[in-house]
């Protein structure tokens, strides 16, 4: 196999390492693709069309997602262990594994594979004798991929281990069949859903609810015990498994309801048979999934709900206020209030927050709060001088108290290399009397689009 070797100039690396202190607020969580530890690159040519016969090695798909008009489908790549970010989940959970592979077995031009399964697509399992993948193993990995915030990787939860060092599942990766038709007489199976949210463009839910059938295969966040937000997160899929799962994301109770707590746990538990109503949305156009709090449990394990529908899926009982962008600008409407005249604004460079740190509750002139929680995000909310406002990562909260009632609130945005950095499109409001909460909602802990607010107006209701 040919290689090439590309050498970096010190002064090249030395602005990189430059550039990458600048912005070390927002931690890179992956290395950077194709740095070896000397700072050279080793490029292999790529080989293989991305079936069984013929393997894409890792220099292949590397190809095949950059070049590639198409990326979808499921394809094979072959490689060596490189590291292990990440261990199949010993309780059996999750079950699954991240860990990166290249054609020689170093760092160079490696390809992630993340949150994948074992051998014939089944949950990683705990040994007495350690972790059954290790530095080294040659693998041959089969399932969806993806460029992911520029990283270049399989799809999460998508893929499993065809062969480990020549062991294989000899099940050759076959899908299942689709079948349904979405209608509450004939629901959509998991593969059906999959591939009817697959169709629809990026990001832009189905316009009629559909019913899809299934059973529980893992739960990725349970209800919030609170009643705060009252949704939950789950796989579901024809057998249980994790073969051909699909996504049922911010997902309320029966009958459109919130879920509540019981003192005997959890309402949903894994293996448990449900039909799903809602709409669906080809998420960032890579992940098929209920569209975030616009769908319910219209059945668990043969229970129905009160035979309403849920006239508003995603609709809380507390109430949920409509989110709109236009280029930077962010409006958040509580569509059962009425606008008075009656305003407020804050500017959040005026707050006395310090410079890169997290920005503490303030309380405006007419004693409305405002407050920031990093909830369940890697990063923390913090007020950056440079963009002249907070900056909101995956996952982190806004909270604003009102004094009064609230109708309707405005945030400016910062504009970032033409990027409108409006927070992510699974965002949402709640409303609790005179509280608001505002989630960067997002899929994962990281990544995303950050909510970056310089200016609010906030105008209270009559």
């Amino acid at each position: 196999m040919k290689t090439k070797k590309i050498l970096y100039s010190v002064f090249a690396l030395a602005m990189a390492a430059f550039t990458f202190t600048a912005c070390e607020d927002v931690p890179e969580p992956y290395q950077i693709p194709g740095e070896g530890e000397s700072g050279s690159v080793t490029v292999t040519e790529p080989a293989g069309d991305g079936s069984l016969e013929s393997p894409f090695n890792v220099a292949g798909v590397l190809n095949h997602l950059q070049n590639s008009e198409d990326i979808s489908g499921q394809v094979y790549i072959k490689g060596t262990v490189v590291s292990i970010t990440l261990n199949y989940d010993e309780s059996g959970t999750y079950g699954n594994a991240r860990f990166y592979i290249s054609d020689d077995g170093t760092s160079a031009n490696q390809f992630l594979c993340y949150n994948t399964y074992y051998l014939d697509n089944k949950k990683w399992t705990s040994l007495d004798d350690g972790p059954l993948l290790k530095v080294g193993d040659e693998v041959i990995v089969y399932g969806n991929v993806c460029i992911y915030n520029g990283t270049y990787e399989t799809e999460s939860g998508k893929s499993y281990i065809y062969s480990l060092n020549g062991t294989t599942s000899g099940t050759g990766g076959e899908t299942g069949a689709a079948t349904g038709d979405g209608t509450l007489a004939n629901p959509y199976n998991s593969v059906a859903a999959n591939n009817y949210a697959s169709s629809l463009a990026a990001d832009v839910p189905s316009e009629n609810d559909v019913y899809i059938k299934g059973k529980v295969v893992s739960i990725s966040m349970n209800y919030d015990a609170s009643g705060d937000f009252g949704n939950a997160r789950f796989y579901i899929s024809d057998d249980g498994t994790s073969a051909n799962q699909f996504l049922c994301y911010n997902t309320y109770y029966l009958d459109n309801k919130k879920w509540t707590s019981l003192d005997d746990g959890p309402l949903l538990k894994v293996g448990d048979e449900v039909v799903v109503c809602g709409k669906v949305v080809n998420f960032k156009g890579n992940t098929p999934e209920t569209a975030s709090g616009k769908s319910y449990l219209y059945s668990l394990n043969s229970t129905g709900d009160s035979g309403t529908g849920g006239d508003t899926p995603g609709q809380p009982t507390e109430g949920q206020a409509t989110v709109t962008k236009a280029e930077n600008i962010v409006t958040i409407v509580d569509p059962t209030a009425t606008e008075s005249s009656n305003t407020i604004t804050c500017d959040f460079n005026t707050c006395g927050w310090v410079a890169n740190e997290f920005p503490t509750p303030v309380t405006l002139s007419d004693g409305t709060k405002i407050s920031f929680s990093q909830e369940d995000g890697r990063n923390q909310p913090i007020f950056h001088t440079g963009t002249k406002g907070v900056r909101m990562y995956a996952l982190n909260s806004m909270t604003i108290e009102g004094s009064k009632p609230i109708a309707k609130i405005v945030a400016t945005c910062d504009i970032y290399q033409g990027t409108n950095e409006v927070g992510n499109e699974q965002m949402y409001t709640t409303v609790s009397g005179n509280t608001w909460k505002v989630v960067n909602d997002w899929t994962t802990n990281s990544g995303g689009t950050q909510f970056r607010i310089q200016v609010i107006t906030i105008t209270y209701a009559n």
